[in-house]
């Protein structure tokens, strides 16, 4: 508290107005164990202890969901504005200084400036492990790759090869090459270092797409182990201290560079096995912030909450699709795809999964979504809705030559026709509910359906090289890109960047008879060469898309978080700051920027700090208040407002 401007204006009456219920509060909050922020996340496989613990998180150690907490972003895209947030990096240019003239025939390199900050054993973050998680990330994706030029410990220049930074979509270059996409700092030079120094050693055979190599050096990545202590591996708010079957301690890491501002020195996630074991600690208030990256709460539970959590909702362009594996040789005919989606009933699937969900109503088209309006073009407005027609679908599948015996159909060559559907998550109701009607729906119309349930990182990882045991996956389509629609998911990270999990090669042959290389063209929508063609290629991705049925998009996924209110102050639900849950994997911006910047504190913590401002251009330091402090504080009100008691008295 600023006792010199309490001073400033300090009268008798204001002292009787202000001081008696703040020190009340003050009194209760010293009461209160504040320090520790609580997260329940649902697993089918927990973490059991320290001892078995891999912190590669391509070896299945915290991943996405935990970006922001033990991982750092370099930079975070404010969404409400497309403006850049800077976090481990401290500032950056691009050169040529003519860049936006000459960027498609030259090399434009991005400059790069850090922070002081720390991994949690106290090793300084360095530009070196920016050049770690770069190479690591780009084996994960597909060449060109950038150069990279360490010039010192926190300084590094990144080399685009031209024709790959466009101006026309100035937020989205810039968090691509400041801000590593949408992935944090995950790599360790000195921990990952052996890995590194193999990849600049192939370093000019992988840009030359040396499939062979990249496939085996994926493969190592994947059975990666770091050598060194656990704390050596995370970067961010937090790192991993403890592990036990039922929960995850993650005590502050006291070098990272905003650990004067972080209130909250423990998270606990607590995992949960199950569904109903996550709600009861809900109900119970055990929780103090949830959303979809850790558990997605069903719209019964979300009606039935205490009064004390709040509800946040955000609409997302974004939900959950069904991804057709190609190596089953019926669905990679046109028609038979075509016939399942009019099969599926969108509206009843959405329905099935409660409040939060809304049916797709053009699959593969734009969504309606404010940032994407200027792409709802004539060209896009007739695109087939495929609305449920069981005629239809009937038709369909007879003219690719297969049969109906006794309400089953059979396929052309005799067998009967079934599908198994891959579940890559620990599905919560809400998706369970979905999934049950998937597979009602196509079991009456007579294609007998099942789904299970795979989230071994190592099985699913195999079945997507291969593209066996699995005929469907339920998996994410959509999401927030700035600028530009987001198609990223199904045409390059499911479609063999780096798993193919639909094994097709990405063209489309449209019907009349022109062939559309969708991977290619999507570089189209997010390196466009004029806004034209920006315009041009989402209107021919989503004809493309909307035609031939990689995946068909089901439903829109609205994203809620809850707050627990006894523990946690968050800003109000119209704060531009829920926006920043289309940013980072999962929604996980909101972890870093909230904790890093006095957005999320715990209830107990005095400050003056607004929670509805606009972002911060810089991380500001704030120092919070300890239990003696507070107890202090509360003694010094008193004894004011004793001697504000006597002196009314005499007056009297």
């Amino acid at each position: 508290m600023n006792t010199h401007k309490l001073s400033k204006y300090l009268t008798l009456g204001i002292v009787m107005v202000l001081l008696i219920p703040l020190a009340s509060s003050l009194m209760v909050s010293a009461q209160m164990n504040s320090s520790t922020l609580y997260i329940g996340w649902v697993t089918s496989h927990p973490y059991q202890s320290l001892s078995t613990y891999n912190p590669n998180l391509f070896d299945g150690g915290l991943g996405g969901s935990f970006y922001g907490l033990v991982y750092a972003y370099t930079a975070l895209l404010n969404v409400s504005n497309n403006g850049i947030i800077p976090c481990l990096i401290e500032n950056w240019s691009f050169s040529p200084s003519n860049w936006e003239q000459v960027w498609q025939n030259e090399t434009v390199n991005v400059t790069i400036t850090l922070r002081h900050s720390g991994w949690a054993n106290g090793a300084p973050v360095t530009a070196y492990d920016i050049e770690a998680t770069c190479l690591i990330l780009d084996i994960l994706g597909a060449p060109p790759y950038p150069n990279y030029t360490v010039v010192n410990n926190y300084t590094i220049i990144i080399s685009h090869p031209p024709d790959t930074l466009s101006p026309y979509l100035l937020a989205f270059t810039e968090i691509c090459a400041i801000g590593l996409g949408e992935v944090a700092l995950i790599s360790s030079y000195s921990q990952y270092k052996p890995l590194v120094q193999q990849i600049h050693a192939d370093w000019t055979q992988l840009q030359h797409d040396n499939t062979t190599l990249i496939k085996k050096l994926r493969s190592e990545l994947h059975s990666y182990l770091p050598p060194g202590p656990l704390p050596a591996n995370y970067n961010g708010p937090y790192y991993v201290a403890q592990i036990t079957p039922n929960e995850i301690v993650l005590d502050k890491n006291p070098y990272y560079f905003a650990a004067n501002n972080i209130k909250f020195n423990q998270v606990v996630i607590y995992q949960f096995s199950s569904i109903s074991s996550a709600e009861a600690a809900v109900l119970k208030g055990q929780v103090s912030i949830e959303y979809s990256a850790f558990m997605s709460l069903p719209s019964t539970l979300i009606s039935s909450l205490p009064s004390y959590y709040e509800v946040v909702n955000i609409p997302d362009p974004g939900g959950y699709a069904l991804y057709f594996n190609f190596k089953n040789p019926w669905l990679a005919q046109l028609p038979v795809r075509q016939a399942i989606a009019y099969v599926l009933n969108r509206t009843s699937i959405a329905l099935a999964g409660g409040s939060k969900y809304s049916p797709v109503p053009i699959p593969n088209g734009i969504p309606n979504f404010t940032y994407y309006k200027q792409y709802i073009t004539p060209a896009v407005q007739n695109l087939n809705p495929y609305s449920t027609n069981l005629q239809k679908a009937t038709q369909l599948l007879e003219s690719a030559g297969f049969t109906m015996k006794n309400g089953q159909w059979y396929t052309p060559n005799g067998t009967p026709f079934t599908l198994t559907i891959i579940v890559p998550t620990s599905p919560g109701p809400g998706l369970t509910n979905m999934l049950n009607v998937i597979k009602d729906e196509l079991t009456s119309f007579g294609i007998p359906t099942s789904y299970y349930i795979e989230t071994v990182s190592s099985v699913l990882i195999k079945d997507w090289q291969t593209g066996q045991n699995y005929d469907l996956a339920v998996q994410g389509w959509g999401g927030y890109y700035p600028v530009t629609v987001d198609w990223y998911l199904e045409t390059q990270y499911f479609a063999g960047i780096p798993y193919n999990v639909t094994q097709w090669d990405g063209v489309v042959t449209l019907p009349n008879g022109t062939q559309v290389n969708v991977i290619k063209l999507y570089s189209a929508t997010v390196a466009p060469n004029s806004s034209a063609e920006l315009t041009s290629a989402n209107d021919e991705m989503a004809y493309a898309l909307n035609y031939y049925l990689p995946a068909l998009p089901l439903v829109y996924e609205a994203q809620q978080v809850i707050i627990n209110t006894h523990d946690l102050v968050a800003p109000p639900p119209s704060s531009w700051f829920w926006q920043e849950y289309f940013y980072g994997i999962g929604g996980t911006a909101i972890n870093q920027l909230g904790l890093s910047s006095d957005y999320l504190q715990p209830v107990s913590i005095v400050t003056t700090t607004s929670t509805s401002t606009a972002p911060p251009v810089t991380t500001s330091t704030t120092t919070s208040v300890s239990p003696l402090e507070v107890a202090g504080i509360v003694v010094v009100v008193i004894v004011i407002i004793a001697v504000a008691l006597i002196a009314l008295r005499r007056r009297k």
